[in-house]
């Protein structure tokens, strides 16, 4: 049984395909998006837009200047507080892109507690107004979320895909 099945011509064609995208090319096709009030906690980009459209929103969390706002540790409300700094956030990225909450096609949520998602859906249906169709989600709750500290635990992170 002969088993050489067009393997060269294969090769050579995968081999073709890759030749074309220098690691230039690859860099040029994706910008970084960064609004002036959002300060990366870690080596990441806020956002990074595509040159084919799609714009990569980072999760973000509740962080103002580096910090957990003290509306939105104080106990009274603090995951309807932390959603709407985190959307704040979002949308901060969005503009900075030129894009809107329209634009969003995917988006992932983590809460610190799946008994908050009532709460949280509260504040982020609020940014889809009457008749707009929300964003493909899914919901996970995670034990930890970066950027916490004793006293001012992260409660939401959000990330979303967006396309124009």
């Amino acid at each position: 049984m002969n088993v050489r099945i067009l393997s060269r011509p294969i090769i050579g064609a995968v081999a073709a395909m890759f030749a074309f995208v220098s690691p230039a090319a690859a860099q040029k096709a994706r910008t970084g998006v960064y609004p002036a009030d959002i300060v990366p906690i870690a080596p990441y980009s806020p956002g990074l837009l595509t040159d084919n459209g799609f714009l990569y929103v980072s999760g973000q969390i509740a962080y103002v200047d580096g910090a957990v706002p003290d509306h939105a540790k104080d106990g009274d409300d603090d995951l309807r507080d932390q959603t709407t700094v985190v959307m704040e956030n979002i949308r901060a990225v969005l503009d900075e892109a030129g894009y809107d909450f329209n634009d969003a096609v995917r988006v992932t949520v983590f809460l610190a507690d799946m008994d908050d998602y009532g709460a949280f859906n509260e504040v982020y249906g609020s940014y889809w107004g009457e008749g707009a169709t929300p964003p493909a989600r899914a919901a996970i709750e995670a034990s930890a979320l970066p950027g916490g500290t004793s006293g001012a635990p992260i409660l939401v992170e959000v990330t979303m895909i967006a396309y124009k």
